[in-house]
């Protein structure tokens, strides 16, 4: 649906203005891309974050091992999808 709204945008480029036009076009599948994708994660982060909090109130960790092994564990995710894309 979003394809069909920005058809054949790119196709003329004869002012600036349709250079705006692509640019807008790409903002704004990457904003809907981006809203979409934090959707279908926030209930799985919410999830860990009623985990996190009982750890952290039991004394396993403080929160930032917990950041750090996030942050860890999101940069493999994150090449192995840079990985897929450049295959």
């Amino acid at each position: 649906m979003l394809g069909t709204i920005f058809w054949k945008v790119g196709t003329k480029r004869e002012s600036s203005t349709d250079l705006i036009m692509v640019i807008g076009a790409m903002y704004a599948s990457v904003t809907f891309l981006g809203i979409n994708n934090c959707s279908t994660v926030q209930p799985i982060v919410a999830i860990e974050r009623i985990v996190f909090y009982r750890e952290r109130a039991a004394g396993m960790y403080s929160a930032l091992p917990y950041a750090l092994a996030q942050v860890y564990i999101e940069m493999h995710f994150f090449g192995a999808i840079l990985d897929n894309i450049d295959s």
